[in-house]
């Protein structure tokens, strides 16, 4: 019996009747996802279900030419999901039954060629999406019949990406020198873990390209540290610096050895990766490659309070952080580079791992909430040091945070 690998290679989106609405995506883009041979069944692109119908082309190849008409079925498979996500430690939903059409659940590959028509599935209700929730169509090769064909396992499986756009507000720091330190508590006593949040820089170079911008800083009273900032003196313009509790980390240039990889007016998701051995660091879900990387050792600690911007006297103004934050995850865990990059805009509260999510996303007020065990932020109740060892309260600091939601906030999830 001769085993075919199946290739399906998906095309272009569309509307309902490819209206004028649709203009905004590539129609001549090829996707080219070939199950069992690429690294993932989950396809490149995605659609995004912002106006619904929406639909998604794909085929069925052979690798070989078919030595008769070949009939191929295509089935909604939830249960590969179900596995993928058990082999691969990923978080996909299956997109339920009822929403969507596969347009022709049968294709023949006609004796002599390779290549089925094509055919489509057509999203018809995006009700059912939720933000932190990475959604696919799960697609299958049932069955073949014709050639005497067998079907591989691993080549059968394509799983169609669906997103939403989303817009939130954010935190918004204008000024300068008004942030300070917030006790989380007992805090989270980390062994390995992962660290995220989003940056969106107004100005790093107010005064000049030396200019020192301290974004956050995640640490223990008296202990180890994960602190951020732009710009450190001595390093490449652009580039991110981080002190962890034992060694440093900074971010590569784009080439040239002047300019890093920041830019102002940009969001940048930022998750740093420490999985007892090893420092990693991802910006917008791509894994960083840096000028420095000293951190060895132990990093474990308990991390119990957060800082934003530079609350030590006199450094408030002179190393201030203007511009937006959002998305701040504290895991316990090494995230690997998958979950990293399917879940840029939002995660689900519930995810394995999770033990602080702060959105930052509340649009009034003074307190930042936490999706995962309540562990609120009072910025009212937040504190001011004025040395290294001498903390102050500081009940006005909750009077200067500014929320904001504009386009500049819209992320596709």
């Amino acid at each position: 019996m001769k085993k075919y690998i199946l290739l399906l290679s998906a095309a272009a989106l569309c509307l309902a009747a490819c209206t004028q609405k649709a203009d905004h995506f590539d129609y001549g883009q090829e996707i080219a996802i070939i199950t069992g041979t690429d690294a993932s069944p989950i396809s490149k692109d995605q659609i995004l279900a912002d106006e619904i119908p929406i639909s998604y082309n794909f085929s069925v190849s052979l690798t070989g030419v078919a030595q008769e008409d070949v009939q191929v079925h295509i089935a909604y498979d939830s249960l590969a999901v179900v596995r993928y996500n058990a082999v691969n430690k990923t978080n996909y939903a299956a997109v339920p039954r009822n929403t969507f059409v596969i347009n022709d659940e049968f294709v023949t590959i006609k004796k002599g060629t390779a290549t089925s028509p094509m055919t489509s599935v057509t999203l018809r209700d995006n009700s059912f999406i939720q933000e932190g929730v990475n959604y696919v169509i799960p697609l299958a090769v049932a069955y073949m019949d014709g050639g005497k064909a067998d079907i591989l396992d691993a080549s059968k499986n394509l799983f169609i990406k669906i997103g939403k756009t989303m817009e939130t507000f954010s935190l918004d720091i204008p000024g300068i020198g008004v942030y300070s330190t917030h006790s989380l508590g007992a805090g989270y006593s980390l062994n390995t873990w992962t660290l995220e949040i989003k940056a969106h820089p107004y100005n790093m170079k107010s005064r000049g390209n030396d200019q020192l911008c301290r974004f956050c800083c995640w640490n223990e009273d008296g202990g180890g540290q994960v602190l951020l900032r732009f710009n450190e003196n001595g390093k490449p313009w652009k580039t991110l610096d981080i002190v962890a509790p034992s060694g440093r980390y900074v971010t590569g240039s784009t080439g040239d050895p002047a300019t890093g990889s920041f830019e102002q007016n940009q969001w940048y998701m930022i998750s740093i990766v420490w999985d007892g051995s090893n420092m990693s660091v991802y910006i917008n879900g791509e894994k960083d490659t840096p000028t420095e990387n000293s951190v060895s050792g132990n990093q474990a600690f308990n991390l119990n309070r957060f800082e934003i911007g530079m609350s030590w006297g006199g450094y408030g103004s002179s190393q201030s952080y203007t511009g937006r934050m959002a998305e701040m995850r504290i895991w316990n865990i090494a995230r690997s580079a998958s979950d990293i990059a399917s879940t840029q805009c939002s995660v689900d509260p519930k995810s394995e791992g999770l033990v602080g999510y702060w959105k930052m996303n509340e649009g009034e007020g003074h307190i930042f909430h936490d999706s995962v065990a309540g562990n609120d932020m009072d910025w009212d109740k937040s504190e001011r040091q004025k040395n290294e060892s001498d903390y102050v309260t500081t009940p006005e600091a909750g009077a200067s945070i500014v929320w904001v939601k504009d386009e500049k906030n819209k992320c596709a999830q």
